[in-house]
């Protein structure tokens, strides 16, 4: 039996279908992926029926009260959508959601599914910085919950495949989660502390920075020179450096 990958998490938040979170723990279990984790409540029958052979993902799928706490000890996070637009951009194709996640292998990644019936509220999709898009049909672009998972797990499970084949693809050795955070707090602490933001700002500059850092990925020395940087703007503007804790 192939082994599971346990770097990557599947998060469903508040499925209300019966049986597409059972079709979704046997299409994990169809590309070895088992940690199943779901905002809301236990699944119903139906889900253990459509679960064929692949009951022991929901018995062990764990159960959160909101995102905020599905996600929080994850490194990196992925929402899916099929919204998009200037205040909902598509940071990623599936192929390139695949090789990002592969890029990580050290890195526990979360791959986030909205509601089938409106997807994730804003305050939900502020919580993932990265955001991934299947393209589909514009007249009707909602894909099943269960089909986006299959797509989703697909793509990387088949990247993985191909990647053994060809031999090899380049790992980054990035920052865990808690750095990051860290790392993105400091940088809004130190452009607050200058003064840098105006008292109406049209730009969301914490989402900026959560993306952009989940994009650049930084390692250890990156993140040391990048906290070194904002930390010399503050001495410039302040006249006095700013701590990091």
């Amino acid at each position: 039996m192939s082994k599971t990958d346990p770097h990557i998490s599947i998060i469903l938040v508040e499925p209300i279908y019966a049986g597409n979170v059972g079709a979704i723990a046997r299409i994990m279990n169809n590309f070895c992926y088992d940690d199943l984790r779901i905002v809301g409540t236990v699944p119903q029958k139906n889900d253990f029926y459509l679960a064929m052979h692949s009951e022991h993902i929901l018995t062990k799928a764990k159960l959160f009260d909101d995102l905020a706490a599905a996600i929080q000890d994850l490194d990196r996070v992925i929402a899916f959508s099929r919204r998009t637009g200037k205040n909902k951009p598509v940071d990623m194709s599936p192929m390139q959601m695949a090789s990002y996640v592969h890029s990580l292998p050290g890195l526990q990644i979360g791959l986030v599914f909205g509601r089938e019936t409106f997807g994730l509220t804003d305050a939900e999709a502020d919580l993932c910085p990265l955001r991934c898009h299947f393209s589909a049909n514009p007249d009707f672009p909602s894909i099943n919950l269960a089909q986006a998972v299959a797509l989703a797990t697909y793509e990387v499970y088949s990247f993985e495949q191909r990647e053994l084949e060809e031999g090899g693809h380049k790992k980054l050795d990035a920052v865990s989660g808690e750095e990051l955070n860290k790392l993105h707090a400091y940088m809004l602490d130190v452009l607050n502390g200058i003064g840098y933001f105006k008292s109406q700002e049209t730009t969301n500059w914490d989402n900026f920075l959560a993306k952009t850092l989940a994009q650049l990925n930084p390692n250890k020395e990156t993140a040391y020179r990048l906290r070194q940087m904002f930390n010399r703007f503050h001495v410039l503007v302040r006249g006095t450096g700013k701590g990091y804790d």
